[in-house]
């Protein structure tokens, strides 16, 4: 008999950080930049400006996770978090429980306009002013300066 895979969400807000941890399905990152947002909102205007960015580059990280890293395996988990102690920088940190991937060779590629996939990293890179990845490839980083 198969073990029981279960689909996890789980969020934890402290005053200063967003933790979240799901099970790899892409209906779970609308939950986790929804929740994200409300938090952000939460903490004032001076985030305001920033919310797309924000949105649109932890939606594009959490759905590389889920599809890349972990390929769409429920038994294995995307963690993302969020920290706003260091302000005027947001952090965050995305990671999944996938081999990883040599993110030195795609990190400057250049996306033909044809292509229907494979703009994530550079979109990020647009809308955060860093992005870095642990040796392996996968955790990734964002900063982005609020301003």
């Amino acid at each position: 008999m198969m073990p029981e895979i279960l689909d996890v969400y789980e969020i934890k807000e402290e005053k200063d950080r967003v933790l979240i941890r799901f099970s790899s399905t892409m209906g779970h990152i609308d939950t986790a930049c929804a929740a994200v947002l409300l938090f952000l909102r939460s903490k004032g205007p001076k985030f305001f400006p920033h919310l797309f960015a924000v949105n649109l580059g932890m939606r594009e990280a959490m759905a590389n996770a889920v599809r890349h890293g972990n390929k769409y395996d429920l038994g294995k988990f995307v963690s993302m978090e969020m920290d706003i102690s260091r302000y005027p920088w947001l952090r965050i940190k995305i990671s999944d429980q996938g081999p990883g991937f040599e993110w030195r060779q795609v990190q400057d590629q250049v996306v033909p306009d044809e292509a229907d996939h494979g703009r994530g990293i550079s979109i990020m890179r647009t809308y955060f002013d860093r992005l870095s990845y642990n040796e392996k490839g996968n955790i990734l980083y964002l900063e982005k300066q609020i301003l």
